[in-house]
């Protein structure tokens, strides 16, 4: 089959989050199962200097042409480690800008203009290169103009009469809503407004709900909570409508980044039959923060964007009584002001017994994961959620909110369930649930046996992209046929 993605992001050219780890490993584990698969994105300033980080130049895949005003260029290279094709979309006034988001020079946040340059100039270089295929798969807001235009273009492009067309919702809570002066650079006939009305706005993710032949969510619960007015940003009337074309996949982790037993970022390598070296990641870890490796106490790892969404400001209030019952805390993250601001606060006042780094470094993210004895994630809601499942992998139980893919993926031990617990949960989005739950899994740990058994229960998981690929693919086969993946699916 014939597969073709769209994505802002694909790791490791440009990310921000979780957009960009499935965008570089979905279409990999896809072409593993014998898939023609490509895969397309912006050329941004971040892209060109990973590019050059890695070594090697990307190739000319086409010559250059216009979309409406704008002139662009067509790169090609390879997603690392496969053959996976990266079709790069180049207009230097739109995406060499310093950042991934960054707005016009303007301050002006131009982001239809953007992504609508992006998807109408990979569908006009698919034309080019007569790489049409069976299935177009858009990734969020940016691309969601692909199916739209693929069901709304008048007249229909020839090349893609034969294309179904897949919308990923990886997180609602961004739509991608603009005036609604700025439709026709959309490019759609004005009879189209209405599908993609909002308000009087343009809302490019309702849009595409609408027009998709199928809509995936990136975890079960993430499905069924999008179709509640609390988990949908507004959108639940709509995705209701398509409740019998939407279906929830978790996503999946690449085992040759996300391993213990190769992981070239961390101080000893271990897997399951071999967890007791874990300790010494976790010496290296306190080592490195200033925190006495030889110290008993449970240690607690945290990474994340400090946002409202991820509910870190859950755990500030009840920090104090956390260190005090002895527990430690490593945290790596960065965002909001006032919690960058916490965590510079613990860090002065804890005693060493709270270590932050404001900002990101990918080395010491997987440092965290094999050194930490357990790892936090609060998040008010989490459509699916990788740093759990790294955490599973290492052996490293997390603690969650029972939420979208964390609910999915992270059996919580409850006291009788030793054999296949794998972390620890809470319901209630408040301090005190999370500090009683920290609290619990501290009273475990303290059982070495049991936190064992737990460690090994998670590393024993499967999360690779392969059992999600297939899922992926029989989205597909199913549009291809007409049927409603929600309803005639496994």
């Amino acid at each position: 089959m014939r597969i073709s993605h769209l994505s802002a992001e694909v790791t490791p050219f440009a990310k921000s989050g979780g957009l960009g780890d499935v965008a570089g490993a979905l279409p990999k584990a896809q072409a593993e199962l014998g898939h023609d698969v490509a895969v397309w994105m912006p050329l941004y300033r971040e892209v060109w200097e990973a590019m050059r980080k890695r070594g090697g130049e990307p190739e000319v895949a086409c010559e250059p042409f216009s979309v409406g005003a704008q002139q662009v260029g067509i790169l090609r290279t390879k997603l690392p480690d496969s053959e996976v094709p990266l079709f790069l979309i180049g207009a230097d006034e739109y995406f060499n800008r310093p950042h991934l988001y960054s707005t016009a020079a303007t301050g002006e946040d131009d982001g239809i203009v953007r992504y609508a340059l992006f998807v109408r100039a990979a569908m006009a270089a698919m034309h080019r290169l007569w790489n049409a295929p069976e299935i177009l798969h858009a990734h969020d807001w940016h691309a969601a103009l692909a199916p739209m235009a693929v069901a709304w273009d008048r007249p229909r492009d020839w090349i893609f009469q034969n294309t179904a067309t897949v919308l990923t919702i990886h997180n609602l809570a961004y739509q991608g809503i603009y005036p609604r002066r700025l439709f026709p650079v959309l490019g759609l006939p004005p009879d189209a407004l209405p599908q993609a009305d909002w308000d009087g706005a343009v809302n490019l993710m309702k849009g595409g709900i609408v027009a998709a032949d199928a809509i995936t969510a990136v975890s079960p619960t993430f499905a069924r909570e999008i179709l509640t007015p609390d988990g949908a940003f507004g959108l639940d009337p709509i995705l209701r409508s398509r409740r019998g074309d939407l279906i929830g996949i978790v996503n999946g982790i690449d085992p040759l980044v996300w391993n213990p037993a190769v992981d070239p970022k961390i101080e000893v390598h271990y897997d399951a039959s071999t967890v007791a070296r874990k300790l010494e990641n976790r010496r290296a870890l306190l080592a490195s923060c200033g925190m006495n490796p030889d110290e008993r106490g449970m240690v607690v790892g945290i990474i994340g964007r400090l946002t409202h969404q991820k509910g870190f400001d859950l755990l500030f209030p009840v920090l104090g009584d956390l260190v005090g019952a002895g527990i430690r805390f490593v945290m790596l993250g960065s965002g909001e002001r006032e919690l960058e601001r916490q965590m510079h606060r613990y860090s002065n006042i804890s005693g060493g017994r709270f270590w932050g780094f404001v900002g990101f470094q990918d080395d010491l993210a997987h440092r965290i994961e094999a050194g930490a004895d357990a790892f936090l994630m609060p998040s008010r809601f989490e459509p699916c959620g990788l740093n759990q499942l790294y955490s599973l992998a290492y052996g490293t139980p997390p603690i969650v909110r029972r939420v979208g893919g964390l609910a999915d993926t992270v059996v919580p031990y409850d006291g009788t369930n030793r054999e296949n617990a794998t972390g620890f949960a809470f319901d209630a989005a408040t301090p005190q649930a999370l500090r009683d739950t920290v609290l619990w899994a501290q009273r475990c740990y303290h059982d070495p046996a049991l936190w064992t058994q737990l460690a090994l229960n998670g590393m024993r998981q499967d999360f690779s992209w392969k059992h999600s690929a297939e899922l992926y693919v029989g989205v597909y086969n199913a549009v291809r046929r007409g049927k409603g993946v929600g309803t005639n699916l496994p």
